[in-house]
């Protein structure tokens, strides 16, 4: 049974409930032509999109830019609890259920001014976290009971995203040496659905099938943060280049608005269907890990380039997540309430490894790559609107191709996870369960465009 106490995971969610194609709740990358080359981009970042990869790169750049570009995202995720303790609540099926699919898009803007000068500034406008999911899965079981109206259609939904304004800058130390840095003032929203059921509150109400009075969460939110990045170029001969790139710690504060009810159904006459439950400003912080990542770039050729990266992302600073409702949702009346909750998360850190090219074949640049990416969500967490479900592979192409001063570049990417078969409940010190049993299977179509024009 799913306690009051873990649904209070709804309001923390917003966190961690996107559809993920990197890890956690990251996107996999920003800008078409880093994309395409697999995120393998630190020891490149030759364009405005190294205001993310690495700042030290705009050092080297000798043009003025300003870059219009976007992200479609196709994500496609499967669950399926047949066989398990969940089949057995009426309204849950013994079969795969799929979520909604929806085409969602990123855009993306930079502007960089680099031209004649050692000191190199640049303004950059990007998504790193979103996307979400959308689920119908759970039916109530109107055969036998009658509900009140209102029950969400879509009992599990998630949808969250963070624009990135990114101001950076940096300076050419030496002729074959940069250093940069950026700031990141984070907007973040989320929207999310989800229910439960309560054996604790079944049994107050005297419902003799426990299993038949869910508990409905919607909850929706917004809040700023602040983060920063910075990174090192250095090449040692014309053919080869170094990049080592990180970003720090931040926290996006967060604050919204929760709905909790629990529905009872009716039973007979003299119980009649009623839900209890009510609304409530909320507060919560979002935790976005610290990272650190190092890539080579090697022109083999004078038209090819291969690079290689490898990156670290601190997720474990996920470890816990305190949500405070500035009153009291009574599913009692004058008894029981829920006010604070504080959940473990336990989130892992990750290691994530690119691989990229690019090939110059007259006037047009023929791109690809590949990387490997671990979840940071263990199996003791996991959740259906935890579409991170487990290592992923992401395969990419792409190519560029100049008109002018003006540049586009396009790529297609297929990101496939490998199955998670969740067996093993799991349940935190108040003896809730942190976890969804059953069949997770997952993955996403995307592609990116974008123009850029330099002077």
């Amino acid at each position: 049974m799913i306690s009051i106490r873990n649904l209070i995971i709804l309001m923390c969610m917003v966190l961690l409930s996107a559809s993920l194609f990197a890890g956690g709740f990251a996107l996999t990358g920003v800008g078409s032509r880093a994309t395409a080359m697999g995120g393998a981009f630190r020891a490149v970042s030759d364009d405005a999109s190294a205001m993310f990869w690495n700042p030290a790169g705009l050092g080297f750049m000798n043009e003025n830019s300003v870059h219009l570009g976007g992200t479609f995202i196709l994500p496609s995720a499967t669950w399926d609890p047949t066989g398990t303790t969940l089949t057995g609540i009426p309204g849950y099926a013994a079969k795969e259920y799929e979520s909604e699919k929806s085409l969602r898009m990123f855009p993306t803007a930079f502007a960089t001014k680099t031209k004649e000068s050692r000191l190199k500034y640049g303004l950059g406008i990007y998504v790193p976290y979103g996307l979400g999911t959308t689920w119908d899965a759970y039916q109530l079981p109107t055969s036998q009971f009658t509900y009140e109206s209102g029950f969400p259609e879509n009992e599990m939904m998630s949808s969250v995203g963070v624009v990135d304004l990114h101001p950076s800058f940096a300076y050419r130390i030496l002729p074959n040496l940069s250093a940069g840095a950026g700031l990141s003032v984070m907007f973040g929203a989320i929207d999310i659905a989800k229910i439960g059921f309560s054996a604790v509150l079944d049994s107050t109400f005297s419902v003799p099938f426990p299993d038949i009075a869910p508990i409905s969460t919607e909850l929706g939110g917004a809040g700023i943060g602040f983060g920063a990045n910075m990174g090192l170029m250095y090449k040692p001969t014309e053919s080869l280049s170094i990049g080592l790139s990180g970003k720090l710690p931040s926290t996006i504060s967060m604050t919204g608005e929760a709905e909790v009810y629990f529905w009872k159904p009716l039973l007979s006459a003299e119980s009649p269907a009623m839900k209890v439950g009510g609304k409530s400003d909320i507060e919560a912080d979002l935790k976005l890990p610290a990272e650190i990542g190092l890539g080579l770039a090697y022109n083999v050729m004078p038209n090819w380039t291969v690079s290689v990266d490898y990156a670290y992302t601190m997720w474990s600073r996920l470890d816990k997540v305190t949500v405070e409702m500035d009153d009291p949702i009574f599913l009692i009346p004058g008894a029981y309430s829920i006010s604070k909750s504080e959940l473990t998360f336990d989130w892992e850190d990750t290691s994530r490894i690119s691989l990229g090219t690019e090939y110059l074949l007259k006037c047009t640049k023929l791109r690809a790559g590949f990387f490997y990416d671990q979840t940071p969500i263990p199996e003791s967490t996991q959740l259906p609107t935890l579409s991170d479900i487990s290592d992923k592979m992401s395969f990419n192409f792409g190519f560029g191709r100049p008109f002018g001063p003006l540049e586009l570049d396009m790529n297609a990417q297929y990101v496939m996870f490998s199955e998670r078969e969740v067996t093993t409940a799991a349940y935190d010190a108040g003896n809730s369960p942190t976890n969804t049993l059953g069949v997770y299977n997952s993955n996403s179509i995307s592609g990116n465009i974008g123009l850029t024009y330099r002077f």
